[in-house]
């Protein structure tokens, strides 16, 4: 991902490819470890959930959220990625 590229929620096959090739990173990582195989689970589990809701949500309203979390991480120190490339 290129932290500068702004993400196009109009194009939510391709967050969700990107999210999936991120996803199945961590798993092959969290495979041998019994603890951190639940912590993935509920992971994939909360990002196929946001997905959805994201799927039926006003482009408008996720752009909302995306700039309240950049902020919010951006405030706290956190690295921020913007965009799926």
């Amino acid at each position: 991902m290129n932290p500068t590229t702004e993400l196009d929620r109009s194009n939510m096959a391709g967050v969700e490819a990107q999210l999936d090739k991120h996803l199945r990173a961590l798993r092959r990582a969290a495979i041998t470890n019994k603890k951190l195989d639940h912590s993935m689970a509920a992971v994939e589990t909360f990002c196929a959930v946001a997905l959805r809701v994201m799927k039926r949500a006003e482009p408008e309203d996720v752009r909302d959220a995306a700039l309240t979390v950049e902020i919010k991480a951006r405030m706290d120190g956190v690295p921020v990625i913007r965009g799926a490339r």
